[in-house]
């Protein structure tokens, strides 16, 4: 036995070293009869083994839409098994009964840690099931009405008990009362007077004893009369002030629907008005737009034109920048070939010269070497050595053959 004990004991312990703290979180919307429950207690429990009862992860209260969001976590060696717990008389009402409903929940929305994350939507929960006695169900609603309402209903009930009335007749919610007319009470019948004789002494006595004893009866009877006729006066006045209640009533349900249509009327008329009023503000709206969008292209039209008129006027200018250029290096071009002209000309002259001036000055070279002291003139009046100069501008007589 302590053997047991230990093994237990150890179990439990290793248990607690070993347990995982899991999560879960539950969101639904409960429904009887297709009906919104708000208030609804709705539990969330972890089923457990056999032998240990299970445990309470949470609870809480639906909201006024039957909307409901529980929540719950534990600490377990394996993985919890987490169901949805609601205790509810839907489809019992009135007979003192209870049913339950229980939902298991997905292992796949189970989440190691203290909070879930993710939640599990029952969507609509439907309490009413097929084997419920009561399938059907309204509550009572009690409708509070006024005082001449309720006499109107107590009467028939009232009248009908009463000894003087022989039929009640109810025909849309009003009644009609039969009372005993005139017509129908009998006739008194007079009855005719016997004068007594000497030997009637004794009837005469009896026939005064008769009529000493009818006479109250007589006074009994028209007191009786006398109460019938007030109350059926009384009932007369209380029909007559009920006909003027419903008649007054009639009247102001009329005029309350006159009033209701008029206000219907004024309605449509303040609808149809506002709708004049936003069609007309829309209409506004949309020629301010095309307006406001013509201005913007006739804006964009000038725009282009002013761009291509100044484009045509720097072209203009371009043109004319490039034809004074042009006209000027035409200018500076002929000042240039006159210029060449002129110097080719003045260099002509020049060689001219030259020649006359060499050929004056080679008859006084001295005979010896004919080609040292020969001198030659450039254009750059400087006198040169070289024989293709030599060549190029004199005939050089040392390069004769």
């Amino acid at each position: 036995m302590p053997k047991i004990l230990k093994l237990l004991l150890a179990f439990f312990l290793f248990s607690e070293v070993g347990a995982v703290q899991q999560a879960v979180t539950v969101k639904g919307i409960v429904n009887c009869r297709g009906h919104r429950q708000p208030g609804t207690f709705v539990q969330l429990y972890d089923e457990d083994s056999v032998f240990d009862s299970d445990d309470l992860l949470g609870s809480v209260i639906a909201d006024h839409r039957g909307v409901f969001c529980v929540k719950g976590a534990t600490e377990e060696f394996t993985t919890i098994e987490p169901y949805v717990f609601i205790e509810h008389n839907c489809g019992y009402e009135g007979l003192n009964e209870k049913r339950v409903f229980s939902k298991m929940i997905p292992i796949e929305y189970i989440t190691e840690g203290p909070k879930a994350k993710h939640v599990y939507h029952m969507g609509d929960i439907e309490l009413l099931t097929a084997d419920a006695p009561v399938q059907k169900y309204e509550k009572r609603i009690y409708v509070e009405t006024n005082i001449d309402e309720r006499i109107r209903q107590c009467i028939p009930i009232y009248v009908q008990y009463k000894r003087f009335y022989e039929k009640t007749i109810f025909e849309t919610k009003t009644h009609e009362t039969i009372l005993p007319t005139d017509e129908e009470v009998p006739a008194e019948i007079e009855e005719p007077v016997v004068e007594p004789t000497e030997g009637d002494d004794e009837v005469a006595d009896v026939v005064e004893e008769t009529q000493e004893t009818e006479e109250p009866v007589v006074h009994e009877v028209s007191d009786e009369e006398k109460r019938l006729e007030e109350e059926r006066l009384r009932l007369e006045e209380e029909q007559k002030r009920l006909d003027e209640i419903r008649r007054l009533q009639e009247e102001s349900l009329r005029l309350e629907e006159i009033r209701r249509i008029e206000e219907e009327k004024k309605r449509i008329e303040e609808t149809r008005r506002q709708e004049e009023e936003q069609q007309r503000i829309e209409l506004e709206r949309r020629e301010e737009e095309r307006r406001l969008e013509n201005e913007r292209r006739a804006e964009e039209e000038r725009k282009r034109e002013e761009e291509a008129k100044l484009q045509e006027q720097r072209r203009k200018e371009q043109e004319e920048e490039h034809k004074r250029r042009m006209e000027e290096y035409h200018r500076r071009e002929q000042e240039r070939q006159e210029a060449l002209k002129r110097r080719e000309e003045e260099l002509k002259r020049r060689e001219e010269e030259e020649k006359g001036r060499i050929v004056s000055s080679s008859e006084k070279v001295e005979k010896k070497d004919p080609c040292v002291h020969y001198p030659v003139l450039t254009q750059s009046q400087s006198i040169s050595r070289s024989l293709e100069a030599r060549h190029e501008y004199v005939e050089d007589p040392c390069l004769r053959k």
